[in-house]
């Protein structure tokens, strides 16, 4: 237990969504590192002042899911499921928006004050992206903060998110997406089924579409506080189950979809000529270039050079993208 005067925060995000970066940015110097109890799982923690109160940083292993696939995701789910956090902090990568905030929906039904990160924001502006925080704020109940971890100079965001989730409490709204979620009929039984049980700070929409995922810790933790019937009942409803994990995923980003759907808007953008692109069109250049790779593509006898050329098209396709 902490101190009244100190606040645990717990660092949530996918990996490469710069939470690294921005625990570094909070504590400086002021951490330590070490391995997680029983696990080679590096665990970071720090701590930094602001205003008159001490905050402790718990950096968790970077996941893409809260699932119970590896050490690094029941580490995770484990330590916010504990309660030893105050207020969770979410960062999702606004450059590759979509993709990211699924572990938002993932931690949707876990009764934690907390907020969101839309992290890497100057390179979501760089790609033509327009994202409305405050819209987003709006449909999910808690303060949405467009910011860039590296610049330590305008972290005035971060702290003023931080305070407003600790005082208000602001847990995240999830009646949008548990109402998707019934539309998964094997959902809506085993909701049923598990009832007003609810495992801590995990709710019951949270405990039944882990469930129906297939996740065997939680189906075993919440087996084991239902009667035989119920259970029997349970185990009925997951025998003929059939792809619930790729359900609960299409909801997840239906969820998202919606949430996104208005709050982000981007520039459409002429594309620049790549570097082969230039090569092919270039006024000397072009037509030997274009020549080759017709000869290149009708021969084998140079298969090593045809591979190289198209590899570097592919590439340089991929970089203008």
């Amino acid at each position: 237990m902490t101190a009244k005067n100190e606040i645990v925060i717990a660092l949530l995000g996918q990996p490469n969504s710069g939470k690294s970066t921005l625990f570094n940015g909070l504590t400086g110097l002021r951490q330590h590192v070490g391995n997680w109890p029983g696990k080679t799982v590096e665990k970071k923690e720090g701590s930094f002042t602001h205003g008159d109160k001490k905050y402790i940083v718990a950096d968790l292993p970077g996941t893409y899911s809260l699932s119970a696939n590896s050490d690094e995701e029941i580490i995770t789910r484990d330590y916010i499921a504990s309660g030893k956090a105050d207020v969770v902090c979410i960062l999702a990568d606004s450059s590759q928006l979509e993709r990211s905030l699924y572990m938002l929906s993932d931690f949707a039904g876990i009764e934690v004050p907390c907020f969101l990160l839309l992290n890497m924001s100057d390179v979501a502006k760089d790609q033509g992206k327009d994202i409305n925080a405050k819209e987003m704020s709006d449909k999910l109940g808690i303060p949405v903060v467009l910011f860039s971890a590296p610049n330590v100079k305008k972290y005035d965001a971060f702290y003023e998110a931080l305070e407003t989730a600790v005082a208000n409490k602001t847990v995240l709204n999830t009646s949008s997406l548990e109402q998707k979620y019934k539309d998964i009929p094997d959902y809506s039984e085993i909701r049923n089924i598990i009832g007003d049980y609810k495992d801590g700070n995990r709710t019951g929409m949270w405990l039944a579409i882990k469930t129906l995922e297939g996740d065997l810790p939680v189906t075993a933790k919440v087996k084991a506080e239902l009667g035989n019937e119920k259970t029997a009942e349970l185990s009925s409803v997951l025998d003929r189950c059939e792809k619930g994990i790729v359900k609960a995923g299409e909801c997840k980003f239906a969820w998202i979809d919606e949430l996104t759907a208005g709050s982000v808007k981007k520039e459409k953008k002429a594309a620049g000529l790549g570097k082969f692109d230039r090569l092919i069109t270039h006024r000397i250049w072009g037509k030997p270039v274009v020549v080759l790779t017709i000869l290149l593509e009708r021969t084998d006898i140079s298969i090593p050079l045809k591979t190289a050329v198209w590899k570097i098209r592919i590439l340089d396709l991929e970089m203008k993208r």
